[in-house]
């Protein structure tokens, strides 16, 4: 959480009522964040991010007179513009979101899962780098601070696991496993937000609040219910597929690994 230490927020939705329900949550789960304005429209938002340059922006997209769009396209010309997180009640505007390099977005009502999501990926980005945030925060991570292999309990020895050999991380019952492609189960101490942070990201997707998947692994994409996808696993040396639910929240972001 140091990472976020005074990290500068501002907060952009005309309903003034949703705006402080997201600072409320926000400051709740990141105490130390600092809160440097809350805009009600375009404009507001654009004169606080030019006044006070903060390092994250979270724009409704949908507002009168400026949509949070048009907001994002002026800013990416600020000398020093913030991380941008669109807010929308429907995934299907989120969409637009990557088209002006946001970093990522957020579904209203807002989801305390979908906040340390992208919490989480803007302090891997400043983990990562030594500088603050000198764009939208939609460039490449770095691959090679990702971690290769990972070391998991087997009795009394430590077993080590090759992240190619990995299918899937996923959590039940409030414990988290790794699932190896040759059907293998283990438990680790890990959490799923750790994985998210340290597998290689260009070949791991956080699909689902419980699920990690390898999409090298992916198969078939099926649609699945409330406009989502469920994604069905080449099979593995159990002979059987693994299938795997891709979240509301995350559906958009399977665009990135996946033409669909």
């Amino acid at each position: 959480m140091t990472r976020l230490k005074d990290v500068k927020v501002v907060i952009a939705d005309d309903e003034k009522l949703m705006a402080k329900e997201l600072q409320s949550l926000l400051l709740e789960i990141y105490p130390d964040l600092c809160i440097i304005g809350v805009a009600h429209d375009g404009e507001a938002a654009i004169h606080l991010v030019k006044t006070y340059r903060p390092d994250i922006a979270f724009l409704d997209i949908q507002m009168p007179g400026m949509t949070g769009l048009e907001v994002a396209k002026k800013l990416i010309d600020c000398e020093e513009p913030p991380a941008v997180v669109f807010a929308t009640a429907y995934d299907e505007y989120a969409l637009k979101a990557f088209s002006v390099n946001a970093m990522d977005y957020i579904l209203k009502p807002y989801d305390e899962i979908d906040i340390e999501r992208v919490m989480g990926k803007f302090e891997k980005m400043l983990t990562r780098s030594t500088v603050k945030p000198k764009s939208s925060g939609n460039k490449e991570v770095s691959k090679s601070c990702a971690v290769r292999k990972f070391s998991v309990e087997k009795g009394d020895r430590m077993e080590i696991i090759d992240s190619d050999k990995i299918e899937i991380v996923y959590a039940k019952d409030r414990l988290v496993y790794i699932k190896t492609l040759d059907g293998e189960n283990y438990r680790t101490k890990l959490t799923l937000q750790d994985f998210e942070s340290k597998l290689p990201s260009d070949r791991f997707f956080r699909c689902h609040r419980n699920f990690v998947v390898n999409v090298n692994q992916i198969k078939e994409i099926a649609t699945w219910f409330n406009k989502g996808y469920l994604l069905i696993l080449k099979k593995t040396g159990t002979g059987k597929s693994t299938e795997v639910p891709v979240g509301r929240a995350y559906a958009a972001k399977l665009k990135e690994y996946i033409e669909l």
